[in-house]
């Protein structure tokens, strides 16, 4: 069971990993609020749960948070999906985190929330999906 932050980064950076085509790298993870965005239920009503995010170089990829005491494993994974497919719907920040919607090709919109230690990659998500266009050359993670 990840106990601490850097504990949480190695087993997301250890579930990716399998899934990573060649040439492909980690730019950022870190834990995230998520929940599917339908109806008009306000979120506040809504069941959201922490999950996992981790942004690559090419795709973004969301794994379900495993139970207590258990390892976060490939299997967990629920999207994993280029950043083109995504387009970043509103941007809210909402004190005191960092509230994305994004919107896949399906029309599925989704809601990401940010703790304030993880605006980082909340802000990073944001940029990316902004822009749409091809990520500058970054350095991956360290392992």
């Amino acid at each position: 069971m990840p106990v601490g932050r850097k504990q949480v980064r190695e087993q997301i950076i250890t579930a990716t990993r399998p899934s990573l085509a060649s040439g492909e790298y980690i730019r950022s993870c870190s834990p995230v609020w998520a929940t599917e965005c339908r109806g008009r239920l306000p979120l506040l009503f809504r069941g959201r749960a922490v999950h996992y995010v981790a942004v690559t170089d090419r795709r973004l990829i969301l794994f379900r948070r495993p139970r207590r005491r258990h390892p976060l494993t490939p299997e967990s994974m629920l999207i994993a999906k280029r950043h083109g497919t995504f387009s970043l719907v509103k941007t809210l920040r909402l004190a005191p985190l960092l509230q994305l919607r994004v919107r896949d090709a399906s029309g599925r919109q989704i809601a990401l929330e940010f703790r304030p230690r993880d605006r980082k990659v909340g802000r990073e998500i944001a940029s990316l999906l902004s822009e749409r266009r091809a990520l500058p050359p970054g350095r991956p993670i360290a392992e």
